[in-house]
């Protein structure tokens, strides 16, 4: 009962802001736009399907690179650091 209530309470709570944001022109031009762009995204990989897996392979293969290269810096890191604190603990 008790986490019905609060995913219902989290929900409401998320509609009235949103809503309480919309009486600010500039948020509201925004998020028309956005949502426009977000039609015509829609329709276009509707269209062409290849595309849109070839965009979300693309965007994946980025990510993983960006994620393997973080990996590798923090290991690198972490390495350097067992070599320095190693080095204190032998003298």
């Amino acid at each position: 009962m008790g986490k019905e209530l609060l995913v219902k309470g989290m929900i409401t709570g998320a509609v009235v802001g949103g809503l309480l944001t919309l009486f600010d022109r500039d948020t509201r031009k925004y998020v028309g736009t956005k949502c426009i762009q977000s039609k015509d995204s829609i329709r276009y990989y509707a269209q062409h399907p290849a595309d849109f897996v070839h965009q979300v392979n693309s965007t994946y293969q980025k990510c993983s690179h960006l994620l393997m290269k973080g990996l590798n810096q923090a290991e690198n890191a972490l390495q350097q650091l067992e070599e320095t604190t190693g080095n204190k603990d032998n003298q």
